[in-house]
Parts: structure tokens; C-alpha cells; sequence
């Protein structure tokens, strides 16, 4: 029988899917429920009393098995001598897994014995450090947490080369055997890298797993337009063959007429959402604004995921990734589209774009609607010349750009972390650098960062004092609908009555007096008839900027976009 701790069952299945089984172990009370289940699991055990003797001892083996090798200790002061041989390993370097027991973190500078903050112990001297918490069987999201971090660990000893650290606090009573077995399909990340040369098995591998899927989706977060210049030749094989390419506007791949652009409308509408799900999901690029392509992947996950990440990191965004690739997203889409099967995805595809296309058909009647944030965004865009670049700021701004096809323009947005910050004075820098600049921002984000606009580079004759400043002009849609109108969007915070005051931080102000005290252009829209009037005055101006803002009403700006919703759920 196994000891009850799930993160201990958990690291142990892990440990033997990835082939560690051979255990250095130290005694101890605290890591005696690890040892018992690694003994239980048929793993080797080589017992050596002394931590700091039993650290060379597993370097020692990892030299003579050629292969990762774990050493395994109580908590306290065990865990620092296990040091001098972490930092041989480290300088060396040498694959060790060192697994140290640990007390509950609400224990740790209590005056309770052997007790110290471990998680940190070894420093800089190791790859990679995680603290895998406890979890109670069914706690799923903390289960993926821990699976997660186990993973990370695994990983960073295959890309490294060097020490990795896993601390397993666990809580008393610590010796209760009860569990028959260990988990079976613990969900282990297979780890590749085809820069540095894949092994004949992986290879075959991976091009299996490709070629015998019938429903295969692309993902494609943010990326440079130079990034999806590169990658465009082989994502236009891909879609030839049937596989389906989701792709955000901050991905710049420039193919709405051929891809489902409008996929994030499409998830919230269609209501057989299982049979959107994948068999395999490849996702490339960085962060991703649908919430809808997050949630619908998390609750039903596809059997295969391949994160591929040039930098190797191990983002598990879908709580299911199976292979980390640690490669360019060209290389990898020239590998998908050699192996990929024409004739198994295309019904999948053809449901997609059938869906797509109603979808752009009711959007395309969006201000029949009503006036509204999504339709003063249409208005602007729809003839935006090819020669000017868009800055989109977060929250409603960029999620709204997402539903209008666009294979012209350029799109950027602070998506790292996504704040309200900055996104005013990054479309000045961008303008500064000699780029024709479309700014979309909403109020909040605007007044936030209006010190934006309190330089030398926004002067319409700056240009002239600085020949080396390039004189570009900059646009700015700012939607001014009295607050964070997102907020009201998200379920049960309507019950608070502090929403509209407090978080929302609804408000009155306009930017006409911005405007005015810097010197620049300034239009107005209440409603569609001033927005017609505005669009070609807008750009038309000689001033250096223009602030055109927008103001929809509260309600009515909802009203408009419920209707539209109603009209998508005709969908079906």
C-alpha cells in the first residue's frame, strides 16, 4: 500500500513515466512517506545516511547510468548539505533531482523543529525550483497545479543539463498507507527540441501524432509582423490540407479570407461546442485575449497539445499540454504541414468556416444595430490606408478589434501583462519611430496614461528641430463610454452595489480640454451620422494628432451589442 499524500503519488507516477528510478534516499521521519512509496513502486534505493555524502554518491551514479538520477532528504538543516554537491552538479553539469520533505509553509519561522523556507534553498545553483503543494483527491485545479510544476522540473533537466529542486511540504499525520496504487496516466510533457536534432523515435513520434488526427487546430497568439511573414507560406499549406487556423489580430497573419478570424464569436454562439473541441490544439506565438478559446479547451481538453515556444517555456495554457517544443513556430508548421492528412480534416474545417461565415455576415450589419463601440471601430478601420499601423489598448478595445476582418494593417497591444498602463505613451513612442499610427483606446485606459501626451514628440513641429525624429502622424479612437463598461460584463458582479462607482469608476470626463491644451486636432461622435461626418476629417487633418472620441451611452451601447448577440445565436 502507498501513502495517502496525493502530491507524493502524483511525483512518484511522474518519476516512474519519465524513466527516474533510481533513488538516493537519506533518513527521516518527514520524507519517510516519499521513501516508503519510491521502495513501494519498485524503484532502487541506495541508502546513504550523511545528505552531504549522499548527493556525490548520486552524482557518482548519474555518471555511471548516464541518466537523471534523484537523491532524496528530510527537511531543515538535511537540505543544506546537500549544497556542495548541488553546485558540483550545477558548474558540472549533471542531471540530479534533489526531492526534499518539507513542513506545511504556515509552520515555516513558527520556533517549530527543522523548519526553514526551502522552496529558495539552493539559489541560482539550480535550474529550476518548485514546491508542489498538497492537494485533496477531485481538487482538480490544484491537481493541474502540481502536475504542472512537476513538469516544469522535468523539463528544466532535459533543456539544462543541470540540478533541478522539487520541495513536497507535507502535513501530519504523515504515515497513513491506504492507496493500492499508483496513478497510471499521469499526464507526463514530452519535451523536444528540432533546432538541436530529434531523435529518429521522436520524430516518428511526433509525426504520428499529426498524421492520424482528423481534427487539428492552430492557435496563433501575439507575433510580429516579421514573425508571421515568416510562418505564412506553410499556415496556407496547412489550411489547404484541412487544418483549421485560429488566429488573434495581434498575430498579424494577415489571412481573414481564408482562416476563421471571427472564432471567438463563433465559440460564444454556436451551441454544439463539442464539436468545435480538437483531437489535437498546437499553439504558437505568445499570449492569447479570447477567454472563450481558454475556457472551451480547459473544460474539454484535446487528447494532443504541442505548446511551442522559441525560448522553451513551459506555459501550459490549456491546463492539457503534452509536448513542449522548444523551437521557431516555422520550423515546427513546416513539420505539421509534411505530415498532416488532407482528407481527415476537412469536415472539421468546413464546419469552421461555414460558422465563420454567418458570423461575418451578421457583423458586417453590426450598426444596424445600434450605435455602438464596435461600430465606431468599423467606421475608422474599414478604410484605414495600408501605409498606417494600429496600437490597440486592452480590455474592450482589443477584444472588439477581433471581430472585423483585417489582411491590411499591422496590430500591436501591450499584451505582456495587459494593463490599462502605457498604451497612450507606446503608441507615441510607436509614431516616434516613423510609423503612421491608429491608436483604439477606451476612456479608462486614456486618462490613465494622458501624461502620454506631455512631450516634445507629439508637437506638430517637432520634426523640425530634430531632423533625425521622423514626422509621422497619430490617430486616436478614443471610445468614451463613461467607465469600464467590461466590467459590468462579467458574470454575478452585477449583484455588487459598488460596481458602478467603484470598480467601474464610471465618470463624465472628455478629452476636449487634452486637446486643447496640447495644440491638438479634436473630433467628436455621439452617434453615426457625426462618425460619417468625422472619418474623413479625421484623417484628413494636418494636425500631427487627433483625438477623435467617441461617446456611446452606457445602455445603449449594451443594447446594441445584446441585439447582435441575439443575432448570432441564430448561429444554429
Amino acid at each position: 500500500m502507498y501513502s495517502d499524500k496525493q502530491n507524493i503519488l502524483l511525483l512518484a507516477a511522474l518519476m516512474r513515466q519519465a524513466a527516474i528510478t533510481e533513488v538516493v534516499v537519506c533518513p527521516g521521519s518527514r520524507n519517510a512517506p516519499i521513501v516508503h512509496n519510491f521502495k513501494e513502486a519498485g524503484f532502487t534505493c541506495y541508502e546513504i545516511t550523511d545528505e552531504r555524502s549522499a548527493g556525490f554518491f548520486a552524482l557518482g551514479l548519474i555518471e555511471a547510468k548516464a541518466r537523471a538520477v534523484a537523491v532524496c532528504c528530510t527537511s531543515g538543516s538535511a537540505v543544506l548539505n546537500l549544497a556542495p554537491a548541488v553546485s558540483e552538479a550545477y558548474y558540472h553539469p549533471l542531471p540530479l533531482l534533489i526531492i526534499t520533505a518539507d513542513r506545511p509553509p504556515c509552520w515555516i519561522g513558527q520556533q517549530d523543529g527543522q523548519t526553514m523556507p526551502q522552496p529558495q534553498a539552493f539559489g541560482t545553483l539550480v535550474r529550476k525550483s518548485v514546491s508542489i503543494p498538497e492537494f485533496k483527491e477531485g481538487q482538480q485545479e490544484e491537481q493541474w497545479y502540481c502536475n504542472r510544476l512537476i513538469n516544469e522540473a522535468f523539463i528544466a533537466l532535459k533543456q539544462y543539463g543541470g540540478p533541478v529542486h522539487i520541495n513536497v511540504p507535507l502535513s501530519e499525520p504523515l504515515f497513513s498507507f491506504s492507496i493500492p496504487s499508483l496513478p497510471e496516466a499521469e499526464r507526463l510533457i514530452e519535451y523536444s527540441r528540432p533546432e538541436k536534432g530529434l531523435t529518429a523515435a521522436a520524430s516518428r513520434q511526433m509525426a504520428d501524432e499529426c498524421a492520424h488526427v482528423s481534427r487539428l487546430l492552430i492557435i496563433i497568439g501575439q507575433m510580429s509582423a516579421a514573425e508571421a511573414e515568416n510562418i505564412i507560406p506553410d499556415i496556407k499549406e496547412l489550411v489547404r490540407k484541412g487544418a483549421v487556423v485560429i488566429a488573434e489580430k495581434l498575430a498579424n497573419l494577415k489571412l481573414d479570407e481564408i482562416i476563421p478570424y471571427n472564432f471567438d464569436s463563433i465559440i460564444k454562439a454556436y451551441r454544439h461546442k463539442e464539436e468545435l473541441i480538437p483531437e489535437m490544439a498546437v499553439t504558437l506565438g505568445g499570449h492569447i485575449v479570447s477567454k472563450r478559446i481558454k475556457q472551451l479547451l480547459r473544460e474539454v481538453h484535446p487528447r494532443i497539445h504541442w505548446h511551442v515556444s522559441p525560448y522553451g517555456e513551459p506555459a501550459d495554457l490549456f491546463c492539457c499540454s503534452t509536448r513542449l517544443i522548444e523551437s521557431s513556430a516555422e520550423k515546427v508548421v513546416g513539420f505539421l504541414s509534411d505530415h498532416i492528412a488532407t482528407a481527415q480534416n476537412k469536415p472539421y474545417q468546413a464546419l469552421w468556416m461555414r460558422l465563420s461565415d454567418f458570423v461575418r455576415e451578421k457583423t458586417e450589419a453590426i450598426s444596424d444595430y445600434g450605435f455602438s463601440d464596435i461600430s465606431a471601430i468599423r467606421t475608422i478601420i474599414e478604410d484605414l490606408d495600408r501605409s498606417w499601423d494600429i496600437q490597440v489598448a486592452n480590455s474592450s478595445s482589443v477584444r472588439h478589434l477581433q471581430m472585423w476582418q483585417n489582411n491590411r494593417h499591422t496590430v500591436m497591444c501591450n499584451r505582456g501583462i495587459n494593463g490599462i498602463e502605457g498604451t497612450l505613451s507606446t503608441a507615441v513612442g510607436y509614431m516616434a519611430g516613423g510609423k503612421p499610427t491608429l491608436l483604439i483606446i477606451g476612456d479608462l485606459s486614456f486618462f490613465y496614461d494622458r501624461n502620454g501626451l506631455w512631450n516634445n514628440f507629439v508637437k506638430r513641429d517637432y520634426a523640425t528641430h530634430d531632423a533625425s525624429i521622423p514626422d509621422a502622424p497619430l490617430r486616436i479612437l478614443l471610445l468614451n463610454n463613461g467607465g469600464g463598461r467590461i466590467f459590468h460584463s462579467l458574470p454575478g458582479l452585477s449583484s455588487s452595489p459598488y460596481l458602478s462607482q467603484y470598480i467601474a469608476a464610471e465618470h463624465d470626463t472628455s478629452a476636449r480640454s487634452i486637446a486643447q491644451e496640447g495644440g491638438f486636432g479634436y473630433l467628436s461622435a455621439a452617434d453615426s451620422k457625426e462618425m460619417e461626418r468625422c472619418r474623413h476629417e479625421f484623417f484628413a487633418s494636418g494636425d500631427k494628432v487627433v483625438i477623435l472620441e467617441v461617446f456611446t451611452d452606457a445602455s445603449e451601447n449594451d443594447a446594441a451589442i445584446s441585439r447582435f448577440y441575439k443575432e448570432l445565436d441564430k448561429i444554429n
